[in-house]
């Protein structure tokens, strides 16, 4: 009788995965670090779980220093994770079978990799895959029925992306860190990577192009039309907008205003909308930030919650379609017990049967790993307040891809006025919503009426409007468009695109929801724009990501992509050592000059001229709000909270005018304080 080890990725994953296979049969052995034992068939089943990575890329050797290219995959810091492998290990000596049952993805087939390979002894050479989409029963059975043999390539690839990443972060945060303690002899934490480089390059680009537009005039008209027949009015646009010159404009309003017309044309039509493909991650992401808000790393997180909750299908998937194999109408008649979604599933099911089919409506990508997201069908139990939504926003996508096409109705009504100017009217409402009731509230179902009218009656130009305008600069950068741009620019993965712009809002690179990039994200891509042109290279990070795709696919070798990582980041350090004390003087400049900048908290009340500014008690060592001409003639201080991150707001308080920071860290969200001790909104100013 055999002995299986099966390695999962979370503890919830492998409690999750213990009970699908053993049922009550389970023992659960241990607390902090548990572990669950059964029999099945008359082998000995142990499930264990790993913390995510338990291994990473680490210096080979001691010392501070770059270019490093010699790296060893060690265990992770931490005596959580000592236990976690010690844990493993024992149990691998009782073992004589071992299987892979974490995520199936590049990062699932990485971790189990490494720890069969360390903690295990070298069972990695031994060692099966589970491959599962889901944490259904059905699938789970399914999966450990059929296991296959370790997916290398996958493992390899995953190998590459950490180990070229590894190569250019590390070196290039040291060289750029290197540089400013050369010139300064002090130290400040920088970073730059082989994402997060090009990324900030682009949007840095677009920040360009914003402060480089120049505002062109233009001008618009529009016109109060009553329809002589019926009375009633519309309001419609000039047929020749824009207008170019502003003289044009005011002569329109003069020739038109109070003209009488005639209706001359009218057109109706019909257009038809189809139902949406499912969702993949990256338009999960975007989806939720437009109906939620929710910034992508939060759906992210939200949407694995719901997987290792048995909910929905595996969120990492780059994939729009369903294949049959899921069970269409199994899902379907399961979301159909639940009151919410009843009526829909029973819509859908009747379309089906009416000659139709039960197709779902299939998108242009496809993941060889997994399919399109979507729900499984089992009810949850209790759910916080934003997986709630989330679950929701999946479900009622899946149900609506099965959905017929919606239909909108237009009209366009052409109005001439007796000099020859035209006026258009124009509206359209929805006449069959078709799958945008199974999508409600997330999709409008509305529309605009328009008056009756036939051809050749007369009509007239009560008012006419003439507006200047401007032409606007590109709109800028907000999370869901950047994902967007992220994955049509061959920028990391479905996986990481999330946490790449989190580390650049952490790093103080760039801020807010519509995306600004700070002084400090500009110095620091103006600095290795200059001295690593290589790194902010949209093309040299696709090129790496397409080769680490070919290992995957069994195109490219491992051991050829990481030395054509290394090649790259090696010419772009040889010249940044011959240029280490210019680089570190541009470096020190840029980090002083933002110092400084940062203490700066606002204009000081009291004497008008100096700035407040950031202090600490030598004597105490706790800090404070001071003027900078103390000393000067300003004895100006205030009192600041001793947790947290103190930021300026630029904002004065709407009771007082005094300056307002906000303080970041130590309590459940940042915490606006007004400067003026006696101010009555002190606290929630």
């Amino acid at each position: 009788m055999a002995h299986h080890l099966l390695v999962c990725e979370k503890p919830s994953a492998a409690k999750k995965i213990a009970y699908t296979l053993g049922g009550r049969g389970v023992c659960r052995i241990g607390q902090g670090l548990p572990f669950y034992r059964f029999q099945k068939d008359g082998d000995t089943i142990t499930v264990v779980s790993a913390l995510g990575h338990l291994y990473s890329p680490v210096q080979q050797g001691k010392g501070w220093s770059f270019p490093v290219f010699n790296l060893v995959w060690k265990p992770a810091s931490g005596r959580r994770v000592k236990r976690f492998l010690d844990e493993i290990a024992r149990l691998a000596k009782e073992a004589d079978s071992f299987i892979s049952a974490c995520d199936y993805d590049t990062e699932g087939s990485l971790i189990a990799f490494m720890i069969l390979r360390n903690a295990c002894g070298g069972a990695d050479a031994k060692a099966r895959r589970m491959k599962f989409s889901s944490l259904t029963r059905d699938e789970l059975l399914r999966a450990y029925e059929k296991t296959s043999e370790l997916d290398v390539p996958v493992i390899n690839a995953g190998m590459a992306r950490h180990e070229i990443d590894w190569i250019f972060g590390v070196n290039v945060s040291r060289a750029i860190m290197d540089a400013y303690s050369f010139n300064t002899g002090g130290f400040e934490v920088l970073s730059a990577g082989r994402i997060q480089s090009p990324t900030l390059d682009a949007l840095c680009k677009m920040e360009d192009e914003i402060d480089l537009h120049i505002p062109d005039p233009y001008w618009t008209s529009a016109a109060e039309i009553r329809f002589l027949s019926s009375g009633e009015t519309a309001n419609a646009e000039y047929s020749k907008n824009p207008i170019l010159r502003k003289g044009e404009g005011e002569e329109l309003k003069l020739r038109c205003e109070g003209s009488s017309g005639t209706v001359r044309r009218v057109e109706e039509g019909e257009l038809t909308i189809p139902a949406p493909h499912p969702f993949d991650l990256g338009e999960l992401q975007r989806e939720a930030y437009r109906v939620f808000g929710f910034q992508p790393w939060r759906t992210q997180k939200i949407a694995e919650g719901l997987y290792l909750e048995g909910l929905i299908s595996y969120p990492r998937t780059s994939s729009q379609q369903l294949p049959p194999s899921i069970g269409f109408k199994g899902i379907l008649t399961k979301l159909g017990m639940n009151e919410a979604y009843k009526e829909s599933v029973s819509s859908i099911l009747n379309y089906a049967d009416s000659g139709r089919g039960l197709w779902p409506r299939q998108g242009k990508k496809s993941d060889p790993a997994h399919p399109a997201i979507h729900p499984t069908g089992i009810k949850p139990n209790k759910l916080r307040a934003d997986a709630r939504k989330v679950y929701d926003l999946i479900v009622k996508r899946f149900i609506s891809t099965f959905g017929p096409p919606a239909r909108k109705s237009f009209k366009t009504i052409e109005v001439e006025l007796e000099r020859g100017d035209v006026f258009k009217v124009e509206a359209g409402s929805v006449s069959d919503p078709g799958w945008m009731k199974h999508y409600a509230p997330y999709v409008k179902i509305g529309g605009s009426r328009l008056p009756e009218a036939k051809e050749g009656e007369a009509a007239r130009a009560e008012k006419v409007w003439v507006e200047e305008r401007f032409t606007d600069p590109p709109p800028r950068f907000n999370q869901s468009s950047l994902i967007r741009f992220m994955e049509r620019n061959g920028l990391g993965t479905k996986s990481t695109r999330a946490e790449i712009i989190s580390t650049l809002y952490r790093r103080g690179y760039i801020s807010g929801s519509s995306i600004h990039v700070t002084d400090l994200g500009r110095g620091v891509i103006e600095m290795l724009r200059k001295r690593f042109p290589d790194l902010v290279s949209i093309g040299l990070t696709r090129d790496l990501e397409e080769r680490m795709e070919g290992i995957e696919e069994g195109r490219e070798a491992y051991s050829s992509v990481i030395i054509r990582g290394a090649e790259t980041i090696k010419g772009a350090f040889e010249r940044m050592i011959s240029e280490l004390e210019a680089a570190g003087a541009e470096i020190s400049t840029l980090v002083d000059g933002l110092r400084d900048q940062r203490g700066k908290i606002g204009p000081c009340p009291s004497c008008k001229n100096g700035y407040l500014k950031i202090v600490r008690s030598r004597k105490t060592g706790k800090r404070f709000v001071g003027c900078s001409n103390y000393g000067a003639g300003c004895n100006f201080s205030a009192p600041l909270p001793q947790r947290g991150t103190i930021k300026a707001t630029g904002e004065a308080c709407r009771a007082c005018g005094y300056p307002t920071v906000l303080v970041i860290g130590g309590w459940a969200k940042p915490w606006r304080v007004c400067l003026n001790p006696g101010c009555p909104l002190r606290v929630k100013g």
